[in-house]
């Protein structure tokens, strides 16, 4: 099935984000289709059958439509909410007042639902909409509110506003009222000397129609519901910027702002204590940039280069396919070894140098499947466990694999897509895919993970997919794994990430996928006619939009998707996620990275 809903779409998803970025920047002439070419749109379907596929296309004129729709939703968050956080910096009541309308109604909610932590390091009340009971307010009740906000910060914040849903009243009339879901956040900048609050608003708004000429003028804002305000204190900044003091040189490493040529995956950092100092070592792939390093801890504090000493020289000039690789203990000596994905292989002698047993392992021959590497499919990322419990850690290796032929298609039918390997023992390895039955299905994974999901003390797996949902090999304890969906209604598309861990200590094992999420993708999504395509095509669709997942398990190989009950689902573009307990409260916490670049260093696609 191949799917060419708007050519946005592939952008949004192929990199650019959001599509007005391109050709429908709010600095243009705010060019717009007349009202007469909006109200004769017709929804179309169009029915070709090429090689017994459908292909499901949108008119002209709807995609035209679902440009202008995101052409307004870039002028309103320049000329509209601009004039908005100017007016709050300075504390321009009038000014602000200005901006609603005279007979503007407010709403917020009268007896929110509240989640509130507070530790020695941080101090976060949420309230939120529960039931129906509203307060309404005027424009100058509403212009005092946003203030009371504001006026927590000693300076003058930053703003931020992401608009993710935006539509005209009435479809086929662009001049009639338009709502907007929107997000307001504030914050301060990064000093010492301040002490760090964060703001975000969550809101709902009617507005005039988003042009230019109409935002520079007064009482644009026609009403607006707040659904949640949420609100985080710290007497000092969580984390500090020390990679510099502790002797990490980053100038040499690839930054794809200060190079012509961009690179979307640049590598990545590796944890072990190789040594077994007491001291974290850290492996630097950077191989697009100043290659791969070593880098040893030191019991006074930092890190020191120390690649050529401990025998790795030759692993700082590999290719650029050698990002993903592991430390594991393959030959039971109680050392950590160091593997790469490709299918490099060094030994760990006793803390003191890693031996390259490459040639004497038979992995890279797994790996490269015999074919040359100008042909073979890379490998994407490796991970390790003890599979069969022998005592000796096995590796799963995920490949690249060829793109679907439509985002509305899980898998691209061409084989394997991730292979498990067992450990022989001195450094051999057998290829046990087929009978294990953990092949991937064709997916298109980034990633892979090794977690026990049903609490009976043997490592399952589960293979992240790009193009729509992941699957989880449940171990069968008999060299064999059965393969079920994480959760049949819930989707978990375009999955870059994973990491798991019992977040509510509960003695489960929870997951959390870090994936794709646009707020123009959304705004797109949401904007598609409602009978332009099969309600199946439609479900599929909204996948795309759904970002983020958090999956918590319930025992019994039974998994509930929380991702947008516990906010979680919008951070951007979640490369490398990771649970780990930041503040030492026995709680895990989740960084969640936004990896894509923006067109602005400043502003990330998030």
């Amino acid at each position: 099935m191949r799917n060419c809903t708007v050519c946005a779409l592939r952008s949004f998803f192929c990199g650019a984000v959001a599509l007005a970025l391109t050709s429908c920047d709010a600095d243009d002439s705010d060019r717009q289709t007349s009202r007469d070419d909006v109200q004769d749109k017709s929804v179309l379907k169009e029915y070709d059958v090429q090689d017994s596929k459908q292909q499901w296309t949108l008119v002209e004129k709807d995609r035209e439509y679902l440009w202008q729709l995101e052409h307004h939703a870039n002028v309103l968050v320049k000329h509209g909410f601009s004039s908005l956080s100017t007016a709050l910096q300075t504390r321009d009541t009038e000014g602000l007042e200005q901006i609603f309308s005279s007979d503007f109604e407010g709403r917020i909610f009268e007896r929110p639902s509240e989640i509130v932590y507070e530790d020695e390091t941080l101090s976060a009340i949420r309230k939120e909409q529960l039931g129906r009971q509203e307060r309404l307010l005027n424009r100058a009740q509403m212009a005092s509110l946003l203030l009371e906000q504001r006026n927590l910060f000693s300076t003058v914040p930053k703003f931020q506003f992401g608009v993710k849903l935006l539509s005209p009243t009435e479809r086929k009339d662009l001049d009639q009222p338009w709502t907007a879901l929107c997000v307001m956040r504030m914050w301060n900048a990064s000093s010492e000397q301040i002490r760090p609050v964060e703001v975000s608003i969550r809101f709902q708004v009617r507005t005039v129609r988003p042009t230019k000429e109409r935002l520079k003028n007064p009482e644009w804002l026609l009403d607006c519901t707040i659904q949640q305000i949420a609100t985080v204190k710290s007497p000092r900044f969580l984390f500090r910027e020390m990679t510099a003091h502790y002797g990490i040189d980053t100038g040499s490493l690839r930054d794809n702002w200060k190079s012509d040529l961009k690179a979307q995956n640049t590598g990545g950092i590796y944890a072990c204590d190789f040594n077994r100092d007491g001291c974290t070592d850290l492996l630097v792939t950077d191989a697009n940039g100043a290659g791969n390093s070593f880098l040893k801890g030191r019991p006074e504090g930092g890190f020191q280069d120390v690649t050529d000493e401990v025998g790795l020289t030759r692993l700082a000039n590999l290719p650029r396919t050698t990002l993903d690789a592991d430390f594991v203990d393959l030959d039971g000596d109680g050392w950590e070894d160091l593997i790469f994905a490709r299918g490099d292989v060094w030994r760990n002698r006793r803390g003191r140098q890693f031996v390259d047993l490459t040639v004497q392992s038979n992995f890279i021959d797994h790996v490269t499947g015999g074919i040359t590497s100008q042909k073979r499919r890379h490998a994407r990322h490796i991970s390790v466990a003890d599979f069969d419990r022998d005592g000796k850690m096995d590796l799963y290796v995920v490949f690249e694999n060829d793109t679907p032929t439509s985002w509305l298609e899980d898998t691209s039918h061409e084989g394997d897509c991730g292979r498990l390997f067992r450990n022989l023992g001195n450094w051999q390895f057998e290829d046990v895919t087929k009978q294990s039955t953990a092949n991937g299905g064709g997916r298109s994974p980034f990633t892979s993970i090794w977690f026990d999901a049903n609490n009976d003390r043997w490592p399952d797996l589960y293979v992240a997919n790009e193009f729509g949902d992941g699957v989880l090999y449940v171990n069968q304890t008999n060299g064999t794994f059965r393969e079920m969906d994480v959760d049949t209604n819930e989707a978990d598309f375009g999955t870059m990430g994973a990491s798991c861990g019992d977040i509510d200590n509960d003695g489960y094992i929870d997951l959390y996928l870090g994936s794709m999420y646009s707020k123009a993708g959304s705004r797109v999504i949401g904007n598609l006619p409602k009978d332009v395509y099969p309600e199946e095509v439609h479900t599929k669709l909204r996948r795309l939009i759904s970002g983020s997942q958090f999956y918590q398990n319930e025992g019994g190989l039974s998994f509930s998707a929380k991702g947008e009950e516990y906010q979680l689902h919008d951070v951007g573009w979640a490369y490398g996620p990771t649970l780990a307990d930041f503040n030492n409260d026995g709680l895990l916490d989740l960084f969640a990275t936004c990896g894509y670049m923006s067109r602005d260093r400043g502003k990330p696609d998030g």
